[in-house]
C-alpha cells in the first residue's frame, strides 16, 4: 500500500503499518474454512494509513484535530514551539555572513600578496561550514509542523499541547478518505481461477452492508505451511458508516468464467 512510503523524508514524518498482527491472525483463521465453504474472511483497511512522528523534540503548541475529525492534505496536524531553533538559525546565519566577509578580505589580501594561499583557503572553508550549519538548522525546522500527507481522518492523537515528546515518538494516527482496501488470506489453490479484476461481494459484519469489490493485488508468494496467499482488493463507494477495521465475509460471484469455484470443485 502507498502508506508505506508516506512521510519518508517529508517534514521528518515517519510512518508504520497499523495492527498487522491482528489482521493476519483474523485472516488466517478465516482461511482455514475458506476452501470448504467457498467464502473468505476479510478486514477492511484504509488505502493510506500512518502513524506520524517528528525528528524534533520540542514543546507541542497545537494539535488542532481530535478523534474522528476530518483534515485536508497539507493541513497542520501537530505544531511545535521552535523559538529556540529560530534563534539558533539567526545566530548561525550571522556567523555565516561574518565568515563570508572575512573570506572576501582574505582573497583581497591574497591578490596583494599580503597573505598566503592557506589562510585564504581556510577562510573559504569556514564559510562553507557555516552555510552547511544554516542548511542543517533549516532542515530541522521543517519538523516544527507535521502536515497531513493525505486527506483523511484522525484515528487517535497521541500527544497533547504543552507536552514535550521525545524525538521520533508517535504523535498522531491517521487514515485516508476515499476507497477502502479489503485484505484477505485465501487458499492458494484459488489462484487457478482468481486473477486481478475478479469481482465479488463482501458483507460487512458490523453494518450488514453488501459491498462490491475487485481483486487489485495478489501476494507474490504462497505460505508453504498453510498453503494460503494474501489477496488485496479495492472497495469503492462504501457507505460513510463502513470504517477501516471492520470485518466480514467475501463471496465470489457464481457467474463468469470460473468465478465462485472452491478448491477442486467447479460451480455449476
Amino acid at each position: 500500500m502507498n502508506s508505506r512510503s508516506l512521510g519518508a523524508g517529508q517534514c521528518g514524518q515517519r510512518t508504520r503499518t497499523l495492527w498487522p498482527g491482528l489482521v493476519l491472525a483474523v485472516l488466517l483463521s478465516g482461511a482455514a474454512q475458506a476452501s470448504d465453504m467457498g467464502e473468505a474472511r476479510g478486514i477492511l483497511r484504509a488505502e493510506h494509513e500512518a502513524i506520524l512522528s517528528s525528528r524534533l523534540s520540542a514543546r507541542v503548541l497545537e494539535v488542532p484535530f481530535k478523534e474522528g475529525d476530518h483534515f485536508d492534505a497539507d493541513e497542520v496536524l501537530v505544531g511545535f514551539d521552535c523559538a529556540g531553533l529560530d534563534a539558533e538559525l539567526r545566530a548561525t546565519e550571522a556567523k555565516a555572513a561574518a565568515e563570508s566577509r572575512n573570506a572576501a578580505m582574505q582573497n583581497e589580501l591574497l591578490q596583494m600578496g599580503a597573505t598566503g594561499q592557506a589562510d585564504a583557503d581556510i577562510a573559504r572553508f569556514k564559510v562553507r561550514e557555516q552555510r552547511a550549519r544554516v542548511a542543517a538548522i533549516q532542515e530541522q525546522r521543517k519538523d516544527c509542523q507535521i502536515k497531513a500527507p493525505f486527506a483523511g481522518r484522525v484515528v487517535e492523537p497521541m500527544v497533547r499541547p504543552n507536552e514535550t515528546p521525545e524525538a521520533n515518538a508517535p504523535l498522531i494516527q491517521v487514515v485516508s478518505d476515499g476507497a477502502l482496501e479489503l485484505h484477505m488470506v485465501v487458499p492458494s489453490c484459488w489462484l487457478s481461477w482468481m486473477t486481478r479484476g475478479s469481482a465479488f461481494g463482501f458483507e460487512v459484519d458490523e453494518t450488514g452492508d453488501r459491498l462490491d469489490a475487485e481483486v487489485s493485488r495478489i501476494s507474490a508468494a504462497v505460505d508453504p505451511v498453510s498453503q494460503t496467499v494474501k489477496v488485496i482488493s479495492r472497495v469503492d463507494n462504501a457507505p460513510a458508516r463502513v470504517l477501516p477495521g471492520m470485518s466480514g465475509t467475501a463471496t465470489w460471484l457464481s457467474s463468469g468464467d470460473g468465478e465462485g469455484r472452491r478448491c477442486g470443485v467447479t460451480s455449476s
